[in-house]
């Protein structure tokens, strides 16, 4: 059995020992087999499948360590879809590290690229496009991330690169409107998310009897049977518990609503729920400011897991 999803070019089998890769950038043909274990949903081994008629001792895909790294975190990648799906286009792009022909042109296209769909994914693209490429980032406690020299070298690159099909750079010349990383309503942790930027909606003037007050949800899911995780672990598989439980603060400190848990909710529809829980809540209390994180657990993730 498999299930099926589609990135671009690229296309992605979950099976029942992993993931298949098609279609990666610069081999076609190829079908990339990565092994997952499903209790931690790491990435084992990765296997090549040629092309019909291919020659015994040509060049494969797992010949570029850089390539197998960024195979790995595309595969893991499937359990956090959407927004890890930066990983999954990343293999369907040219690299930008390696010297060749017209690579200015691809280094800038892809650079591009990945800088919009970053942003797209209510990412931060420094964070991003560091993670993905492996460049440094160094971060000091209460300052602003600063990139490697590199990673700016490709900016500048992408935003003076012209394209040779539309006349214009493969990066638009930076406007914060609309080039400045947006935090998305739900927080949820993701690793690559901006730590400092405005929220992707404006801010409404709040008014009514609760205005000035902000309630804060942390939800979480809740654990399996013990029964269905020692069967699952016995597979080899991670079960994950059924329903979402919502604990709730306002700032003020005064007691809280109790809020029912919400059953049988997969993590697909987890942030849907949550925002509709938002909606309620902010015509509850007329003028509060309802903010909701959703853990990773809770969207079916193992604890601790990014």
């Amino acid at each position: 059995m498999a299930f099926g999803m589609r990135f671009g070019e690229i296309e992605m089998d979950l099976t029942e020992t992993g993931v298949t890769l098609r279609n990666l950038y610069g081999w076609p043909g190829w079908v990339i087999e990565v092994d997952i274990d499903w209790s931690t949903w790491s990435a084992g081994a990765v296997r090549n499948v040629p092309p019909p008629r291919t020659r015994s001792n040509a060049r494969r895909p797992t010949d570029d360590p850089e390539l197998v790294r960024r195979i790995r975190k595309a595969a893991e990648a499937a359990k956090e879809l959407p927004r890890s799906s930066i990983w999954v286009v990343s293999v369907s792009l040219p690299t930008p590290h390696k010297k060749k022909a017209d690579g200015v042109q691809l280094r800038a296209a892809t650079i591009a690229t990945m800088y919009n769909y970053a942003l797209k994914l209510g990412l931060s693209p420094m964070r991003a496009i560091s993670e993905v490429y492996g460049l440094p980032l160094v971060e000091a406690e209460g300052e602003r991330a600063q990139p490697s020299r590199k990673f700016e070298r490709w900016i500048e690159q992408a935003r003076k690169t012209i394209n040779l099909e539309t006349g214009r750079p493969y990066l638009q010349p930076y406007v914060s409107e609309l080039h400045a990383p947006k935090l998305w309503p739900i927080g949820r942790g993701h690793p690559m998310e901006p730590r400092r930027a405005q929220p992707a909606f404006p801010e409404p003037v709040r008014e009514g009897q609760y205005a000035g007050r902000v309630l804060t949800l942390r939800v979480t899911r809740t654990a399996p049977p013990d029964w269905a995780a020692q069967e699952a672990r016995e597979r080899g598989s991670r079960m994950i518990g059924p329903d979402l439980v919502i604990e709730a603060r306002w700032s003020s400190g005064e007691e809280p609503p109790s809020l029912p848990v919400m059953r049988g909710v997969s993590p697909r529809e987890t942030p849907r729920r949550v925002q509709s829980l938002v909606k309620e809540l902010e015509g509850r209390y007329p003028g509060a400011k309802v903010t909701a994180t959703v853990s990773t657990q809770a969207m079916g993730q193992a604890p601790g897991a990014d």
